[in-house]
């Protein structure tokens, strides 16, 4: 009997290296170095921006690079807040991104509206990270719901995450930061107009993000006189000219920008006019498209960043 278990063993010894010199012999070299070099290389990037003096800040702001799409992680002591998920075929590059940042739970999770770019890996993400919270946009029930955004709602209500939709001038607090949602008070077509915009504050510091809020929206939010100022703005829809208008970005005031976008993307992401608006109003940009992941970090004074490239 010993000997029958013996040769078992051996035999299936054998095929895991046979299966494995089958990958290496006929597979392409090149790609599997490739893979294993370019999964060591983002591990690395993620690494140093990790020990970066950004991210060592009492408050850390990282914009995920997940391509055309948005994620992004805010730290501040022990909580963690992530904003939107990007696509599904992303929701691995963020949870990288969370774990080798130690983070292994989430305070509260954002989901500025159901495009696929931007919660399209939630469902994925929640199955390693279950949220504490998930807030929802407020959308018009006339918008039709997309199949991405059905299959995180049946997650959220099968994993028992709670979930409240989001308030407008509504305040979470976290310690000495606060966070505070604002939306459209209309009604509009486009889903993109009912994004969770939300505003970061701790001491002096001061963050935006937008969502893909339009041009409405901001003219809204502007006539209501919502306090908006902020000193990093993240622009909406991915620097797309149907948002970031000059006279919102006069009134936001920033004093930096940051685009979320792919490489040489379909949309043209971000526009000339915006960078031009950018531009004219002494803005300073950063893209994920060329920097890669970014983060900026304050202590509640100033401001330190630190690019993966």
């Amino acid at each position: 009997m010993k000997k029958k278990n013996k040769k078992i063993f051996i035999s299936v010894i054998a095929a895991v290296v046979l299966i494995i010199s089958a990958v290496l012999t006929f597979g392409s070299k090149n790609t599997w170095k490739s893979f294993i070099s370019k999964t060591d290389e983002n591990t690395a990037a993620i690494g140093q921006l990790a020990d970066s003096e950004a991210a060592a800040q009492p408050l850390s702001v990282h914009y995920i690079d997940v391509d055309q799409g948005d994620s992004t992680l805010i730290r501040f002591g022990e909580y963690n807040i992530l904003i939107d998920c990007a696509k599904k075929a992303y929701s691995e590059n963020v949870l990288t991104y969370l774990e080798r940042l130690g983070v292994d739970s989430l305070d509260l999770v954002i989901g500025t509206h159901p495009d696929a770019d931007h919660i399209g890996g939630f469902t994925d993400l929640f199955t390693q990270i279950k949220p504490k919270l998930y807030v929802l946009p407020q959308i018009s029930s006339k918008i039709e719901k997309t199949q991405t955004e059905l299959t995180l709602i049946n997650t959220l209500k099968t994993m028992k995450i709670s979930t409240e939709y989001a308030i407008n001038e509504k305040v979470y607090t976290f310690g000495e930061m606060k966070l505070t949602t604002y939306l459209t008070q209309s009604e509009h077509t486009d889903k993109n107009d009912y994004s969770v915009v939300a505003k970061v504050e701790y001491k002096n510091a001061s963050y935006l993000f937008m969502g893909d809020a339009g041009k409405a929206v901001e003219n809204e939010f502007m006539k209501l006189k919502d306090p908006l100022q902020a000193d990093i703005l993240k622009a909406g829809h991915h620097g797309s000219s149907k948002s970031s208008s000059k006279k919102f970005v006069k009134y936001v005031s920033p004093e930096y920008c940051i685009f979320s976008c792919g490489a040489d993307n379909d949309y043209g992401h971000p526009h000339s006019e915006v960078l031009e608006i950018m531009k004219k109003q002494k803005v300073q940009c950063y893209r994920t498209d060329i920097s890669g992941s970014i983060v900026i970090g304050s202590n509640g004074q100033n401001y330190f960043i630190a690019t993966e490239k």
